[in-house]
C-alpha cells in the first residue's frame, strides 16, 4: 500500500503568519499550486482521496479529485492540530499570543496540563496512530491523503519512531522536517519487508517540485 500525504495550498493566514481557522480558504496563488500539484496525478495511480474536513485542505484535495475523477472523502482524522480558540484567526506575532504559546510550550511535556481546549502533544500523537491504524486497515494500493503541516509531522515522527517518539524528538523533528505548501511526502505500508515491525517506511518527503512553476 502507497500512501501519498498532501499539505493544501497556501492561504492569506499562512503568508500573514496566523494560527487558522478551519473555514480560510486558499488564496488565489494557493489556487495556483493546487492547480500544479493536481497535475502531477495525471500520471499517479490513486484508488481513493481523503481529506481533512478544514476548508483550505479539502479546495486542495478537490482539483486533484477533478483531474482523477474521484469523490473527496472528508474527515476529521486528519485536520490539523487544535490550537486554542483564543488563538485561532490571529497572529502569532501578537504579543498576548505568544504568551499563550508561551504557556503551552512550557507545559509541552505534561499530558495533565493544557491552556484551555487546544490538542496537546498527547493528543496529537495519539491521533497520529489511529490515522496510521486507519490507513493500515484500508484495501486500496493507492491512497493520497491532504492534510496540514504540523499534523503530518507528527504522522512522519510516529512512522520514524513508534512507540519511542517523545515531545523531545517530536519538537526536534517538527524543527527540522519543514513542509511546503502542497509539497507531497510518500510512505509505504508493507509488513513483508520484515526491516520495520510496523510495517512502515518513508519512501519521500515534501517533494515539492512543481513550485517551481508557481512561486
Amino acid at each position: 500500500m502507497i500512501i501519498y500525504f498532501i499539505r493544501h495550498g497556501v492561504t492569506e493566514g499562512n503568508d500573514a503568519n496566523q494560527f487558522q481557522l478551519p473555514t480560510i480558504e486558499l488564496s488565489e496563488k494557493g489556487v495556483a499550486q493546487a492547480k500544479f500539484m493536481a497535475r502531477r496525478f495525471d500520471s499517479i495511480p490513486v484508488d481513493v482521496i481523503f481529506s481533512s474536513h478544514m476548508t483550505r485542505a479539502s479546495q486542495t484535495a478537490k482539483f486533484i479529485a477533478e483531474r482523477t475523477g474521484h469523490t473527496v472523502i472528508e474527515n476529521e482524522i486528519f485536520g490539523e492540530i487544535k490550537r486554542p480558540s483564543v488563538v485561532r484567526g490571529k497572529s502569532k506575532d501578537d504579543p498576548s499570543i505568544q504568551e499563550v504559546v508561551k504557556s503551552i510550550k512550557l507545559n509541552f511535556t505534561d499530558p495533565n496540563t493544557k491552556h484551555s481546549d487546544e490538542e496537546n502533544y498527547f493528543d496529537a500523537k495519539a491521533r497520529a496512530e489511529k490515522i496510521l491504524a486507519f490507513l493500515a486497515a484500508r484495501t486500496e494500493a493507492n491512497i493520497l491523503v491532504v492534510t496540514h503541516g504540523e499534523i503530518l509531522r507528527m504522522i512522519l515522527s510516529v512512522v520514524a519512531f513508534g512507540s519511542d517518539v517523545t515531545p523531545e524528538i517530536y519538537n526536534r523533528f517538527k524543527q527540522t522536517f519543514i513542509p511546503f505548501n502542497t509539497g507531497i511526502s510518500k510512505i509505504q505500508y508493507d509488513l513483508s519487508f520484515g526491516l520495520n515491525p510496523a510495517g512502515w517506511y518513508v519512501l519521500a518527503w515534501n517533494d515539492h517540485a512543481h513550485l517551481g512553476e508557481v512561486r
